[in-house]
């Protein structure tokens, strides 16, 4: 429980900590390591540490639902739920994948295994988390259709690149065994640790930029706009003092002058939905005017008010009048014609302004009087002042303002239609105005009416209501005082210019980076791996060295180029007596005096292998030394093993003394006895029975068996001490052969064996071979003796000569029983026979073919055999030969 509440809370905080690397829309990011931890801590702990992902997933996932939500709702509980259980479903699964396939827990030293479990633990994993989520994100409408494919791809990378970093991480501190991964923590760890926050900095500085980038592009562009609406406000003022102009040069304005002027000077202005000329009057000419306005044909024409019901009733007698006297576009505004606008006090504070600056005036927002439902809009009035009165203004009612040329101003339609013509006038800037239709679909722009702080109006308001949380900090307010009335612009972004300005640099970056930090992260574990195992390797045959040093039989020292023993083994303190600590104060020179007189220890590469040592107690003895020098980086070292020759010596003395009194005092009596029982066994010292002859003639075969055996000993220990010399000459080999098969005719009807030489080609008939002719014959007897013995009766021996490379090969085939298995790696071994017990049915030393690989070698050839049990064997004698 302890482990699924730790790994809860890592799960949590790991994974808020990775989203605030993410991306708009802000629920993936391009490292999401919770994943790697719940997989790894699964693999390490159990499967029940699923409880801690699924735990740890749900309190993420309502955290950053209640960032944007502020309250916890059913929906946003089942939308971290299901987010939950597709992650813990992944963990499962990419478990059950690296177990299956790479075998947990797993030291990690094979690249094998590192490679799939990047791929099923990475990659496949991702695979089923990303798919899940973003599923789920869809389906609960979070995401619409259009982010389906960024989102999935974005999720799998972060999940993917998490699993790769985490999952090492984890193993290097948490799996077993501890001493393994332990002293890879800082061969792993950190190199990784490091370099993950390295490119986390690194992303971070680049989003800063990119972030800056956006700054600066939407202020750019924000000022564009508030310029553009200031330029159009501003423009009202511009054609209504044109408008002024007319009323100015002509004091005498008839309705159908009016109405040119306006269709073809100024009633191109987008935005301004109509005109009108506003005379100002006094009580005393009203009458006049009225009068005056129906001659020109205005029928029934009177100044009218509008009461605050909404009722149009006759002016009332005042003061002053303010009276729509000409407007246009005629059938919009008709309805409003006579109007005294004075008696609306929102109309009158503008008059009144106009009047006493003698400048452009500006309503607050209103309803006009001709609309029928509610739309914004304001009216602007500029007086017109007789020409050389314009300067000389008095204040209030004064008897020089004729009127007010007006232009009722429909905020919305003005203020989009500036907007609409800014991509014209900003050919130059290459921004995103320039290229879209409707540059509000990226902005939203906000006027308000501050002319009275407490009581602020509703001007013009385009986009969205909400400011996207990305762009809290992106907003641009500005002040603007036009025809006495105080505006606040405030320009904003919307998602649409989020979404286009986000770009992915930064993201790129960081997902590059950590991808590099993954394959670093994979190169030192398999690094790391490799060398504890190598170092594993090397303490375990250190450790196995170190036993078969300390229990080998032989002696062991191992001593620098100065004959220093640095090492040495108990049987060497055995050998010379003393104790393993003395051994190590000791010289060479101490144990073989032989080594005094000489320089070091090298010139005992070449010397004799066999030296005479010194015991503790001043004895002699006879040693024969193996030395091998070792090269190390500084320094060179010698080892010795020295055995004790001291039994051998004896063995080869009373060996030597056997040969000795084999060939002088066991060949002679045998001779003779030899010699008798033939000359008995001929008949010349008389008849003898047939009883008497039977056994004298088993006791001459013995003698025969006994001295071959004694003539092969003599040949055995003088061939292998070199004492024979062998003539080797040019001759021919044919003959030869055909002489071996003739001597042994004789022995193959013994024992019902045919026995034959298949001719040759005449080209091998002649060729001659450099051999010892003698010697020659006595391997081709061994040889075809031993065919014969071990041949069933009526059975053949055969003799063949072939080319082969570079010489000539003789074959000796036999139809036995073959060479067992068992025997055939001591074919060639001294007293090596197939039946060696005291009641074998085959006469022989066992020596035959010893000798025969002997002396094949000595004359510069080689022998071999083919043989398969109850089908035959076929030995093989291959020899250089001069062809004619």
């Amino acid at each position: 429980m302890l482990r699924v509440l730790c790994l809860t809370v890592a799960y949590w905080v790991s994974g808020w900590l990775c989203l605030q690397l993410a991306i708009p829309p802000g629920y993936v990011t391009g490292l999401f390591l919770p994943l790697g931890i719940g997989l790894a801590a699964m693999l390490i702990w159990g499967n029940h540490l699923l409880f801690g992902v699924l735990l740890g997933s749900s309190l993420l996932n309502i955290s950053v639902a209640l960032v944007g939500a502020q309250t916890l709702t059913i929906p946003v509980v089942t939308l971290a739920l299901l987010i939950a259980s597709s992650s813990a479903f992944a963990c499962f699964c990419g478990v059950w994948l690296v177990r299956r396939y790479v075998g947990f827990p797993n030291e990690l030293t094979s690249g094998r295994d590192i490679l799939w479990l990047f791929l099923l633990g990475g990659a496949a994993t991702a695979l089923i988390s990303a798919t899940a989520g973003t599923a789920v994100l869809w389906w609960q409408g979070v995401i619409n259709s259009h982010q389906i494919v960024f989102s999935w791809a974005t999720w799998w990378v972060g999940d993917a690149l998490g699993v790769l970093i985490a999952v090492p991480l984890m193993c290097v501190f948490f799996a077993e065994p501890r001493y393994l991964w332990r002293n890879r923590r800082a061969t792993l760890a950190v190199p990784v640790i490091f370099s993950c926050l390295a490119m986390v900095v690194v992303f971070i500085i680049a989003s800063n930029n990119e972030h800056k980038k956006v700054e600066v592009k939407f202020a750019q562009e924000a000022s564009l706009i508030t310029g553009a609406v200031r330029s159009s406000l501003l423009s009202v003022e511009q054609t209504l003092a044109t408008l002024a102009g007319l009323f100015v040069a002509s004091q005498d304005v008839s309705r159908d002058e009016f109405a040119i002027y306006v269709e073809q000077i100024v009633a191109k202005k987008q935005g301004i939905s109509g005109f009108s000329w506003n005379i100002e009057l006094t009580a005393n000419v009203r009458g006049s005017f009225e009068a005056a306005m129906r001659a020109q044909g205005f029928d029934n024409f009177v100044i009218r008010e509008r009461t605050a019901s909404g009722e149009a009733i006759v002016a009332p007698p005042r003061a002053n009048y303010v009276v729509i006297t000409y407007i246009e576009p005629w059938q919009e505004g008709q309805a409003i014609h006579g109007f005294n606008v004075a008696a609306d006090p929102v109309r009158a504070q503008a008059i009144t302004r106009a009047n006493s600056s003698g400048q452009f005036a500006m309503t607050q927002p209103l309803q006009l009087l001709q609309d029928k439902v509610s739309a914004p809009a304001v009216i602007a009035f500029y007086p017109v002042t007789p020409l050389g009165k314009m300067n000389s203004l008095e204040v209030s009612n004064s008897p020089y303002v004729m009127g007010y040329a007006t232009a009722i101003v429909r905020t919305n339609q003005l203020i989009n239609a500036s907007l609409q013509q800014l991509p014209v006038a900003n050919r130059v800037s290459r921004s995103l105005i320039s290229n879209s239709i409707n540059p509000l679909q990226h902005y939203t722009l906000s006027i308000t009416d501050v002319t009275q702080p407490d009581a602020p109006l509703h001007f013009y308001h385009q986009g969205q209501t909400v400011v996207p949380t990305d762009a809290e900090h992106l907003v641009l307010t500005e002040k603007l005082n036009i025809g006495g009335r105080r505006l606040e612009l405030q320009v904003t972004p919307t998602d649409a210019f989020l979404q286009t300005q986000h770009g992915l640099q930064s993201w790129f970056v960081l997902v590059g980076g950590l991808l590099f930090c993954s394959l670093l992260g994979g190169f030192l574990l398999l690094i790391s791996g490799r060398t504890q195992q190598i170092h594993n390797l090397v303490e375990q045959r250190t450790r196995e060295l170190a036993a078969i040093l300390e229990n080998a039989v032989e002696a062991i020292l191992v001593v620098n180029s100065n004959g220093k023993i640095e090492k040495a083994n108990p049987a060497a303190a055995r050998l010379f007596g003393y104790s393993l600590a003395h051994l190590y104060r000791l010289e060479l020179t101490d144990l073989l005096p032989s080594v005094a007189d000489n320089i070091g220890v090298n010139h005992l590469l070449d010397a004799s292998r066999e030296q005479l040592a010194r015991r503790s107690d001043g004895s002699n003895l006879t040693v024969e030394l193996s030395i091998s020098p070792v090269d190390l980086a500084e320094r060179q070292m010698f080892s010795l093993i020295i055995h004790d020759v001291t039994e051998r010596k004896k063995v080869e003395q009373l060996k030597a003394e056997f040969i000795s009194t084999v060939s002088h005092e066991l060949r002679t009596p045998l001779t003779s006895i030899k010699g008798g029982l033939r000359l008995v066994l001929s008949g010349e010292l008389g008849v003898i029975n047939e009883k008497i002859h039977s056994m004298l003639k088993i006791a001459a075969n013995n003698t025969d068996r006994l001295s071959r055996l004694v003539n092969d000993i003599l040949d055995i220990d003088r061939l292998e001490l070199g004492r024979v010399e062998l003539s080797l000459q040019l001759q021919p080999l044919f003959p030869l052969l055909k002489q071996a098969v003739e001597q042994h005719i004789s022995y193959a009807d013994r024992y019902a064996v045919r026995l034959y030489l298949v001719e040759p080609d005449p080209a091998l008939q002649e060729v001659k071979v450099k051999l010892d002719a003698d010697r020659f014959l006595q391997v081709m007897s061994n040889l075809i003796s031993n065919a014969i013995k071990f041949s069933p009766r009526d059975s053949q021996v055969s003799i063949h000569v072939m080319p082969v490379e570079q010489g000539i090969e003789i074959a000796v085939k036999d139809e036995g029983q073959g060479i067992p298995a068992a025997f055939r790696q001591r074919i060639f071994s001294r007293f090596a026979q197939v039946d060696s017990s005291d009641s074998r049915h085959r006469d022989g030393s066992g020596l035959g073919l010893s000798i025969t690989k002997v002396l094949v070698e000595r004359m510069g050839g080689s022998i071999r055999y083919e043989s398969e049990e109850n089908r035959g064997t076929c030995f093989f004698v291959r020899l250089s030969c001069l062809w004619p």
